[in-house]
């Protein structure tokens, strides 16, 4: 647990908005320099000095999805039935053999207060990540992170991007001293960024995404599904009986307890970041039959990419948030802000009549808390003045209400130039995460707690970990190494030369 600060050497990381800024000057191997640009990490935005944030935001959009998680599974009764277990061995045994049995079926239900046994873990973090995974595995309580890009703009420039291929593990579980709670892992899936993934039965299942080698030219998009496995720390391709859905990324996956499903909505199936194809296909995958069967949607559905999709178990139908469509690379881009509602067992769509929604955002992350039957909501890009977004919501499903949970930073002084933000561009809420997109949220319900991990931030990308209850709030698990903007990071804020620095 370590954070680089007060030291400036070599190059720096640049804001987020700051990075487009050489976009309308420079070329990539002949190619549009936007492409170079909304693919790099920071896929910027702004186009001018001159130009709002919420303009810059909306040029930054030409990159940028959400990874969905949350799960349904789990509830309350793992803590009692843990503490039950081991009370009960305890008393009918009446000696260390019952002690040892109610400690383990603790251990078991309740994961989350249980100390890790294992010692193999490292205080060293992550690189600074965004466009991966975070899937919270409840039984274990750990965090599983897989890829995303790590490539960070220095100086206005647009940095290689990439693909990676390692698993990383973070235990949110007490630690015997001396031991760190990060471990990576290598093998599996090919390295890749924009992929989704999601908790169910104890694995993690992850699909799609998107890599290419070099930093211009088509990507290479995948549509295969894999299954992570905590106990042996192993990767399995998951194989299927017939052809699913076509290669894509900025999609969503999620799984459904009740069918023993799989079910995969939207994203953008273009190689080509110029031209972006997304689309609203709804498919299902069955773990009984590993058989992929598409769903007929209506027309009137919107193509989307950078969304999220949740899995309500109590009301047994999808949750569909956010995103953007092609327009997402225009001055007029529009994200939306609105939720879409599928059925499974009566096949029928709808959507929530609502006064009041967050603004429209893409890749934010929205998760489901089912000890509370709420939609929890964190995060994204929007199209107004602030841009990347920290702000915190909650979506009552019973009486079709959102409402703010936290306040977030707020805009203070528009750019002072070309490729030039003060340092007080926003009024900076410490207690908060910093502003970001493409990063990953997925909830416990069997901890009933929450884990945020990396992410595009206005400074590049991040590597910190923060840890939400609905009773504290958020906590600052892990601090990052970079990639906050300088009223967050620096103790004395006057001596800031600008938003980063």
């Amino acid at each position: 647990m370590y954070r680089l600060r007060e030291k400036l050497t070599g190059f720096y990381t640049l804001p987020f908005f700051l990075i487009v800024c050489l976009a309308i000057a420079c070329d990539d191997n002949n190619e549009p320099v936007n492409d170079s640009a909304g693919d790099s990490a920071g896929d910027s935005a702004g186009d001018s000095a001159g130009d709002s944030a919420g303009d810059s935001a909306g040029d930054s959009a030409g990159d940028s999805a959400g990874d969905s998680a949350g799960d349904s599974a789990g509830d309350s009764a793992g803590d009692s039935a843990g503490d039950s277990a081991g009370d009960s061995a305890g008393d009918s045994a009446g000696d260390s053999a019952g002690d040892s049995a109610g400690d383990s079926a603790g251990d078991t239900l309740n994961p989350c207060e249980a100390p890790l046994d294992l010692c193999d873990g490292s205080f060293d973090p992550p690189p600074p990540m965004n466009e991966h995974t975070g899937t919270y595995v409840d039984e274990h309580g750990v965090l599983v992170i897989f890829g995303g890009n790590t490539s960070v703009p220095e100086n206005c420039g647009f940095p290689a991007y990439t693909g990676e291929s390692s698993t990383w593990l973070y235990y949110d579980r007490p630690l015997a001293e001396g031991c760190g709670p990060w471990v990576e892992l290598s093998g599996g899936p090919q390295g890749r960024a924009r992929h989704s993934a999601d908790y169910g039965e104890g694995s993690v299942w992850m699909f799609g995404g998107r890599v290419r080698a070099v930093n211009s030219g088509p990507y290479q998009l995948f549509n295969d599904l894999w299954r992570f496995d905590v106990e042996t720390r192993t990767w399995t391709e998951v194989p299927a009986i017939n052809e699913g859905p076509s290669g894509r990324y900025n999609s969503v996956i999620t799984f459904d307890s009740t069918r023993r499903s799989l079910w995969v909505y939207g994203g953008n199936v273009a190689n080509n970041a110029l031209n972006p194809d997304a689309v609203h296909d709804l498919w299902r995958f069955d773990l009984e039959t590993s058989e992929w069967t598409e769903i007929d949607t209506p027309d009137y559905l919107l193509d989307r990419m950078w969304h999220n999709m949740i899995y309500d178990v109590a009301r047994d139908r999808l949750v569909i948030f956010g995103g953007a469509d092609e327009s997402a690379f225009s001055n007029a881009a529009v994200y939306f802000n609105d939720l879409v509602f599928y059925n499974p067992a009566n096949d029928t769509w709808g959507h929530a009549e609502l006064e009041e929604a967050p603004d429209g955002r893409f890749w934010s992350q929205m998760v489901y808390r089912s000890m509370s039957d709420e939609y929890l909501l964190f995060g994204g890009h929007d199209d107004q003045t602030l841009g990347n977004r920290n702000d915190s919501w909650s979506f009552n499903p019973t009486e079709n209400r959102w409402t703010t949970l936290t306040g977030e930073d707020t805009f203070n002084r528009p750019a002072n130039g070309f490729c030039d933000f003060p340092a007080d561009f926003t009024i900076v809420d410490r207690s908060l995460p910093e502003r970001r997109n493409a990063h990953s949220f997925s909830w416990s319900n069997r901890c009933d707690r929450g884990l945020l991990f990396g992410g595009k931030t206005d400074c590049g990308a991040i590597n910190d970990v923060w840890r939400y209850t609905a009773e504290e709030g958020w906590l600052n698990a892990e601090l990052a190494t970079e990639g906050e903007s300088c009223h967050r990071w620096r103790s004395n804020p006057d001596n800031c030369a600008n938003m980063c620095f």
